[in-house]
C-alpha cells in the first residue's frame, strides 16, 4: 500500500513487530477477499494483511493523512471506508487542525463535523474596480468553530461561528492606492458569546453600519438577591467602531427568537424578530439616542404577516431599508414594500400598492418551493428547491444577471449558482464552511424540465406536468412532419421556437442557426424570426 508523502521507512518504524524481509503489507477487503501480491504469485515472500494490525494503530497512521487524501482513501473499499470514517480518526484530525478548540460541538458525529467545519472554513474577498480580479483570503480566527455568518462594516468584519461565538476582526481592510486589501496583521477579539444571530443597517454602503445588533441568550436572575437564574433572549447593541456595548434589551423567558433583521431609517429603526414557532415580532428604536445612558421600555408587537395570516410559519426573512421578504416553511414567499418607488421597480406597476397599509404582506405566485432569498434595494433573488436562481426587479445596471438591462416584473431564471455571498460597495465577500449535518435541501429537477428548455419565469403559468410537456412536443413534431419541403420545415421550426418558453438569447441563437442552415441549402431566408412572430 503506497501513500504519497509517507515513505516506507515511516511505516516500518511504526510496526516493529513485523520482520523486515521484503514482505508486503496488503489490504484484505472483507467484500472481495485477500489481495495477492506480486511476490506471492512468484512464490517469494509472505504478504501480511493490514487487518492484522491493531485498529488503533491503523487509525493513528491514517490520521496523519491530509483530509483530502483521507476522504479519497475511504472510497477505495469497505474496510478503509469504515476505518477512515471512525470518530477516533476525526478526533485526531480535529485536534491537529484546531489545537485550541475546546468544545467539539454536538450532533451524531461531533468530531467529524468539527473537523470538516474547521477544514472548510474560510473568508475570501474580491475588491471592485481596478485591474486586479484575484481573490484574497482573510485572516482566520483560530478559535472559531467554523463560519456560520459574517458581516462587513466600515472598518471591521464580524464573524459568527457554530457555537455562538461572535468574533470582531479589527481594522481588517485597508485601502492602498485605491485598492482594498486585507490587513495581514489585523487583530481579532471575541465580541460576545452565546450569540444566535446579528444584524446591522441593511444598506450595502458600510458607512451606514454604525451599530451592530446581536441576538443572544443570557442568564438572568429570577428574583433580585437570589442565586436562581434562567435563560432569556436579549438584543445587545454594540458600536462597530470600538465593539463597546451601548444598549441592551431583555425579553421574557417565554419568548425565544432565532433571527433578527433591521428595516427603516435610523430614527425609526424597526427590529424584526423571528421566533422558533415561525412568528414575527417587531419593535422600534431610535438609533440616534442609543448612546445616551437611560432606561426605558419598548413595545413588542406582532407583525401583520403573523397577525392576519396566523397559519403561516415563517422559516427565514431578509430585509433592506424599505422592504421585507418572508419565506415560509412551505416555500411560499410574502413581501412587504414600504415605498411606491421600490414597488414600481419590483413589479413594474403600482396597481396593488396601498400607501395606507404598507405592512400588509403580498404573496408572490410561485409554482416551485422557495428555500432561500436575498433582497437588494429594488431587486430580489430567490433560490428554489431545484437549486435554480430567480431574479426580479430593477435591472438598470444589469444587476439581475440576465445579460441585458431590461427590468423584470416577475421572477426570472438566471443561469447562475452561488452560496454564502455578501456584497458591499467596495468588495465581494465569499464565505465557506461545510456542515455535514446540514443535508442538501435541493432535489433533482424533473426530467420534463431538464429535457425541455429552462423556464424563463416562475409566473408564466406554463404547464408543469410531464404529460402536458410531452404532448406539446409531439404536436410540434407532427406539424414539422406535415410539411412537404425542407424549407417549409425550417420555417415551421422557426415558428415553434417563437412559441416555446425560451429566453431571448436562446431564441436568437436558434433563429440564427436555422437561417444559416437555410442559406446553406440555398433558401436565402432572412435573419430573425418569421414575420408572424415579429
Amino acid at each position: 500500500m503506497s501513500m504519497e508523502g509517507y515513505p516506507g521507512e515511516q511505516l516500518e518504524s511504526l510496526t516493529p513487530a513485523v520482520p523486515v524481509r521484503r514482505c508486503q503489507v496488503k489490504r484484505s477487503c472483507p467484500s472481495c477477499g485477500p489481495e495477492l501480491g506480486v511476490e506471492e504469485k512468484k512464490g517469494k515472500g509472505n504478504p501480511i494483511s493490514i487487518q492484522l494490525f491493531p485498529p488503533e494503530l491503523v487509525e493513528h497512521i491514517i490520521s496523519f493523512l491530509p483530509v483530502r487524501d483521507l476522504v479519497a482513501l475511504g472510497q477505495t473499499c469497505r474496510y478503509f471506508h469504515e476505518v477512515c470514517d471512525a470518530e477516533g480518526v476525526w478526533r485526531r484530525i480535529c485536534r491537529r487542525l484546531s489545537p485550541r478548540l475546546r468544545d467539539q460541538g454536538s450532533g451524531v458525529r461531533p468530531w467529524k463535523r468539527a473537523a470538516i467545519l474547521n477544514y472548510t472554513k474560510g473568508l475570501y474577498f474580491q475588491a471592485f474596480g481596478g485591474r486586479r480580479r484575484c481573490l484574497s483570503k482573510s485572516v482566520a480566527p483560530l478559535l472559531a468553530h467554523g463560519y456560520r455568518r459574517f458581516l462587513p462594516t466600515k472598518d471591521h468584519v464580524f464573524i459568527l461561528d457554530y457555537v455562538g461565538t461572535l468574533f470582531f476582526l479589527k481594522n481588517a481592510l485597508v485601502s492602498t492606492l485605491g485598492q482594498m486589501q486585507w490587513k495581514r496583521a489585523c487583530r481579532y477579539v471575541v465580541l460576545c458569546r452565546g450569540a444566535k444571530d446579528f444584524a446591522s443597517d441593511p444598506r450595502c454602503d458600510t458607512v451606514y453600519r454604525k451599530y451592530l445588533y446581536v441576538l443572544a441568550t443570557r442568564e438572568q436572575q429570577e428574583v433580585v438577591g437570589t442565586t436562581s437564574s434562567r435563560a432569556c433572549d436579549c438584543v445587545e447593541v454594540y458600536l462597530q467602531s470600538s465593539g463597546q456595548r451601548v444598549f441592551k434589551m431583555t425579553f421574557h423567558h417565554s419568548m425565544t427568537f432565532k433571527q433578527i433583521v433591521l428595516v427603516g431609517q435610523e430614527t425609526q429603526r424597526a427590529l424584526l424578530l423571528l421566533t422558533e414557532e415561525g412568528k414575527i415580532y417587531s419593535l422600534v428604536v431610535n438609533e440616534t439616542q442609543l448612546d445616551q445612558p437611560r432606561s426605558y421600555t419598548v413595545q413588542l408587537a406582532l407583525r401583520k404577516v403573523s397577525h392576519y395570516l396566523p397559519h403561516l410559519r415563517v422559516a427565514c426573512m431578509t430585509s433592506n431599508q424599505s422592504s421585507t421578504l418572508y419565506v415560509t416553511d412551505q416555500g411560499e414567499v410574502y413581501f412587504e414594500v414600504h415605498t411606491p418607488g421600490v414597488y414600481r421597480d419590483l413589479f413594474g406597476t403600482l396597481q396593488a400598492f396601498d400607501p395606507l397599509d404598507q405592512q400588509m404582506p403580498l404573496a408572490l405566485s410561485l409554482p416551485a418551493k422557495i428555500l432561500f432569498c436575498a433582497l437588494g434595494y429594488n431587486h430580489l433573488g430567490l433560490v428554489d428547491e431545484f437549486g435554480r436562481i430567480f431574479m426580479q426587479g430593477n435591472n438598470r445596471y444589469g444587476q439581475l444577471g440576465t445579460g441585458d438591462k431590461m427590468d423584470r416584473g416577475e421572477p426570472t431564471q438566471v443561469p447562475l449558482c452561488a452560496c454564502a455571498l455578501c456584497a458591499t460597495r467596495e468588495c465581494l465577500y465569499i464565505l465557506s464552511s461545510h456542515d455535514i449535518e446540514q443535508h442538501t435541501p435541493y432535489r433533482d429537477l424533473p426530467a420534463s424540465r431538464v429535457v425541455g428548455i429552462p423556464e424563463p419565469s416562475l409566473g408564466t403559468g406554463a404547464p408543469q406536468d410531464p404529460r402536458g410537456t410531452a404532448q406539446a412536443c409531439e404536436e410540434y413534431l407532427s406539424q414539422i412532419h406535415s410539411c412537404h419541403t425542407l424549407q417549409d420545415r425550417m420555417e415551421k421550426m422557426k415558428e415553434i421556437v417563437g412559441w416555446m418558453p425560451l429566453m431571448a438569447a436562446q431564441k436568437d441563437f436558434f433563429w440564427e442557426a436555422l437561417d444559416m442552415l437555410q442559406k446553406a441549402e440555398g433558401g436565402g431566408g432572412g435573419v430573425g424570426p418569421p414575420a408572424s412572430e415579429t
